[in-house]
Parts: C-alpha cells; sequence; structure tokens
C-alpha cells in the first residue's frame, strides 16, 4: 500500500481522515489527494409498516426494544467497551425487556469480545444476530431505538450512513471519518469513554423527542452521500491521473 500510494499519480480517499492518514502515515503529498464520498444505498430507507416491522423483529426473536450495532465482531468495532457501557445503562435503568442487538458475522478475535459480554452476565440481554438478510436492515434500522456505532477506526462507515438513511436515532464515534458521515444528526462519543457512553444511552433513552430530533435530522444527513457525485468525482480524477502522463 505505501508503493502504491507514493507511485500513484492520484489518490482517491473516501473521508478527509482517511486523506489526512496518507498524507501523515504515507507522507503522501496532499495535493496528490482527491477526497470523493462513496453514496448511500438508495434501497436504505425509514420503514414505517408496522406488518414489516413485526415480520423482521419476529425473525431474529426481538421481542422487545433493542439497542443495535451492525458489524462483524471484531476489535476495531470496540464491541467490548459498548458491552460495559450497556451494562452500566442496565444498573441504572429498570428496564427487563432492553436488549442489545449486535448484527453481523463472528471477525478476527470476536472471541474474547463474547468472552467478556460473558463475564459482565449479559448473556441473555445482548442478542448475537450474526448474518443478517440485507433485505432486513432497514427494518432492523428503523425499528431501533438507538443505533450505536462505537468504533475505534473507519475509513468512511457505511452502517452510520445506512442508518441516518432510515432515520434511527444515531450515536457513534467522535473519531476518524465518523464526524464528517454523520454531521449534526448523530450524538458523538469518546470511543474509549465507558460512562461517557451509558450517559448518552440513557439521556436519548430517557428523552423520546430527542430520539426523534435526531430521527428527523438523519435522512437529510444521508441524501448529501450519492454515488452520482461520487462516479462524476471518480471520473475527474481518473481523467486528471490520464491527463498527466
Amino acid at each position: 500500500t505505501r508503493y502504491s500510494a507514493r507511485a500513484a499519480r492520484i489518490i482517491i480517499a473516501d473521508s478527509q481522515a482517511t486523506a489526512r492518514d496518507l498524507a501523515e502515515c504515507y507522507a503522501v503529498p496532499p495535493e496528490k489527494i482527491r477526497v470523493i464520498y462513496p453514496g448511500r444505498d438508495e434501497h436504505m430507507r425509514r420503514v414505517e409498516d408496522a406488518e414489516t416491522l413485526a415480520r423482521v423483529r419476529a425473525k431474529y426473536a426481538l421481542s422487545g426494544p433493542y439497542l443495535l450495532h451492525v458489524g462483524t465482531l471484531q476489535p476495531r468495532k470496540n464491541l467490548a467497551r459498548l458491552a460495559e457501557a450497556f451494562g452500566v445503562l442496565l444498573s441504572e435503568r429498570a428496564d427487563p425487556a432492553l436488549t442489545l442487538a449486535l448484527a453481523g458475522r463472528r471477525g478476527w478475535l470476536a472471541g474474547p469480545i463474547l468472552q467478556r459480554i460473558a463475564a459482565l452476565g449479559l448473556q441473555n440481554r445482548v442478542r448475537l444476530l450474526e448474518y443478517v438478510d440485507e433485505a432486513d436492515l432497514p427494518a432492523l434500522y428503523s425499528g431501533a431505538q438507538v443505533f450505536v456505532f462505537p468504533s475505534l477506526y473507519e475509513g468512511f462507515g457505511f452502517p452510520v450512513l445506512e442508518a441516518l438513511a432510515c432515520g434511527a436515532p444515531v450515536v457513534c464515534s467522535n473519531i476518524s471519518s465518523l464526524p464528517e458521515v454523520a454531521g449534526e444528526a448523530a450524538r458523538l462519543v469518546a470511543p474509549t469513554d465507558v460512562a461517557a457512553w451509558a450517559a448518552a444511552l440513557a439521556d436519548l433513552l430517557n428523552n423520546p423527542g430527542q430520539r426523534a430530533e435526531l430521527a428527523a435530522r438523519g435522512p437529510a444527513q444521508a441524501a448529501r452521500f450519492s454515488w452520482q457525485q461520487c462516479g462524476e468525482g471518480t471520473l475527474a480524477a481518473l481523467r486528471e491521473a490520464a491527463g498527466a502522463a
């Protein structure tokens, strides 16, 4: 990657955060980098149909209110700390039905994450959904009380964009590319601050009005990311690189 970054005439980065990393870690001259954001999936939109929501909830055995995370279970996703924050939340909140739903396959070093969940005594409150059909994701996002994404690093962060497009209230990390994706439509929290995560979740769960306000901002923020713009920017970068021969 380092060689390719130095040899390329033009480099396309999918976020300002990635552009900064290229400059700082690989000493790529900033003038070689073009930031071109990916687009949103047009199928990701809010589901209001009660029958569809109920069917998807039943399919994944989500009988009560739930927090949702979407992504592979791996250390970068910071799920052990999310489980700790969820445990703090439950200790302060008398809600026997609330669950944390983790949608995604088990990835690299998933074992320690599952062990931490077990050590916290949360096996019955954390639902491992494993692989989720893409067609079911809009309803899962739409039905969540809060979408949570405490990742330690993201080059872009598609699940946050998808959750925003579906009108889910979002709490995500305040580092790497995620502030660019979330804009003013999400609550941003330092990923390593367990207490701050528990507090942010408690605040939103206790304030339906704040959840509704975030949910209303989401689709407009997601609409800023389009594959049309991405394609046009990519074509311009390719032409620029070809013209530099």
